[in-house]
C-alpha cells in the first residue's frame, strides 16, 4: 500500500526507538514470552494507521498479529478497545512506543481534517492539504488527510506547475501561455490575478484574502473564465472556514491539517 520509501521511514522511526535493544525487555522479559495486547482509546477521534500499523508489526517481528476492530476513517469513542494485538512480548514492548506516536499523528489528522469537511459539506467545497508535512511523512500525513475525506494537493515539487511568490522575481511567466490549463497559479492581489486570467491556469489559489476582499475578486474570476478552478488559502481556521466556502470556492487548502493538529491519545496495555 505505501511506497518504499515510507516503509523505510516506518523502520527508520523503530530504530530510532530501540537502537542496539531493548534494555529493559530483554533484561526482564524471557524471549519465550508470549501474549497480547489492547489498544485503547483515551479520547475519541476519527481512526486512522491500520495498514500504517501492520507494517511497523511486521518490520518489528514478524510473529506479531493484530486484529482491529475499527477501521480507517471510523469514528470511535473514548475508553474504547480498538485493536489487539499478539504475538512475542518483546516484540510487543519494541514496538508500543512508535506505534503510539503515529497512531496518535494520523489519526489526529484525519481527525482535524473530518471536522473541516464537515463544516464546509453544505457548500460542496473540496478540502486540501498542502506540503506543510514532517519531513519523510508526507505519504504518511496525506494518507491521514485522505482517511479523514480530505483531498491531497501535490506530493512534491516534482508533481505539478505550481506558480508561486518566490517564482515570479526571476521566472519568464510568458512561458506559460504555452500550456494553458495544466498549471497552478497563486494570487496576492487584484494586479495578480488580472495577469493570471490572461495566463489561463487550471486553478487560481487566492493567498491570504480576507472574506470581504474575496468575494469580489472571485465574482471577477467567475465571470471572465467559468473553467478556471478557484481556491484560498492562508489564515484559514475551523471558526471561518464555513465563510470563506459559502463564498463559492471550489477548494480550500489548509496547512494546519499536517503541520499543527493534535495528536489523539491512545495506550496499549498488556492484558494479564
Amino acid at each position: 500500500m505505501f511506497s518504499p520509501a515510507a516503509r523505510a521511514a516506518l523502520k527508520a522511526a523503530l530504530n530510532e526507538d530501540v537502537g542496539p535493544g531493548d534494555k529493559t525487555s530483554n533484561f526482564l522479559v524471557p524471549s519465550s514470552a508470549w501474549g497480547s495486547a489492547v489498544l485503547v482509546a483515551r479520547e475519541s477521534g476519527i481512526f486512522c494507521g491500520g495498514p500504517v500499523i501492520r507494517e511497523l508489526l511486521r518490520v518489528t517481528d514478524r510473529r506479531l498479529a493484530c486484529g482491529f476492530f475499527v477501521s480507517d476513517g471510523k469514528p470511535f469513542r473514548k475508553s474504547k478497545i480498538l485493536a489487539r494485538i499478539q504475538g512475542p512480548v518483546r516484540g510487543i514492548l519494541k514496538a508500543e512506543r512508535t506505534l503510539l506516536n503515529l497512531l496518535g499523528r494520523l489519526s489526529g489528522i484525519a481527525t482535524l481534517t473530518r471536522e473541516y469537511v464537515r463544516r464546509v459539506s453544505r457548500y460542496g467545497t473540496r478540502i486540501l492539504d498542502t506540503r506543510k508535512t514532517t519531513p519523510l511523512w508526507r505519504e504518511l500525513e496525506k494518507y491521514a488527510v485522505r482517511t479523514g475525506g480530505g483531498k491531497n494537493h501535490r506530493m512534491g515539487l516534482y508533481d505539478e506547475i505550481f506558480v508561486k511568490e518566490n517564482h515570479k522575481a526571476h521566472g519568464r511567466l510568458g512561458r506559460l501561455s504555452k500550456i494553458p490549463r495544466r498549471f497552478f497559479m497563486e494570487v496576492r492581489n487584484l494586479r495578480e490575478l488580472k495577469e493570471a486570467l490572461v495566463l489561463k491556469p487550471r486553478v487560481i489559489l487566492f493567498d491570504n484574502f480576507p472574506p470581504a476582499r474575496l468575494k469580489g475578486v472571485l465574482k471577477l474570476a467567475r465571470r471572465s473564465d467559468p473553467r478556471i478552478l478557484l481556491e484560498a488559502s492562508g489564515g484559514i481556521h475551523l471558526g471561518n472556514v464555513a465563510r470563506y466556502a459559502r463564498l463559492g470556492l471550489d477548494q480550500i487548502s489548509i496547512g494546519r491539517l499536517t503541520h499543527s493538529p493534535k495528536s489523539v491519545d491512545f495506550s496499549l496495555l498488556i492484558e494479564k
